[in-house]
């Protein structure tokens, strides 16, 4: 993955070119389930890092922890870091997933987790708390044959070929 910083920041979701210190913040809090997702893309103080990462925070009172847990503590789900080059080309440098380091783990392992932080931003834009081990699955784990599952969630668009004529020399 090799792209420069306005692509960058549309395959993240951003939708324009954030300044250095800038952030893109996404929350949603259900209350039942008592976990606050957060998400976000940054751009560090020289404009020469972006971080994206996604975050579960979860409510003091939660039955799921016992007495030795730490309660309202953050769950790092996702944490990736880019990177320029000299021609201000853009690439990952860093991604894990809950603490397991993807780099170089999987096939294209840059554009497949910008595809899971956009599919975890979409759910949380759809007020629904995003299912991560679903998403994991989809966009995380290589397949026998070559393929990753069903393609995104909302808004995904197909791939168009635009073919332009040949011309033909005599």
């Amino acid at each position: 993955m090799r792209v420069e910083f306005k692509e960058l920041m549309d395959l993240l979701g951003v939708g324009h070119e954030l300044s250095p210190y800038e952030t893109r913040p996404w929350f949603l809090h259900d209350p039942e389930l008592g976990i606050t997702c957060s998400a976000e893309v940054r751009v560090g103080p020289g404009a020469d890092d972006v971080e994206v990462e996604i975050q579960f925070l979860y409510d003091e009172d939660d039955a799921r922890y016992d007495d030795e847990a730490q309660y309202g503590g953050p769950e790092q789900i996702l944490m990736m870091r880019f990177l320029p080059s000299k021609e201000a080309i853009w690439s990952p440098s860093i991604m894990f997933v809950k603490g397991e380091d993807y780099r170089n783990k999987i096939h294209s392992w840059g554009e497949r987790g910008a595809a899971f932080f956009t599919d975890c931003i979409a759910a949380v834009q759809m007020n629904e708390l995003p299912d991560i081990d679903e998403l994991i699955e989809e966009h995380l784990v290589d397949k026998a044959r070559g393929g990753r599952g069903r393609r995104g969630r909302v808004g995904k668009k197909g791939f168009k070929v635009q073919q332009k004529p040949m011309s033909m020399k005599a």
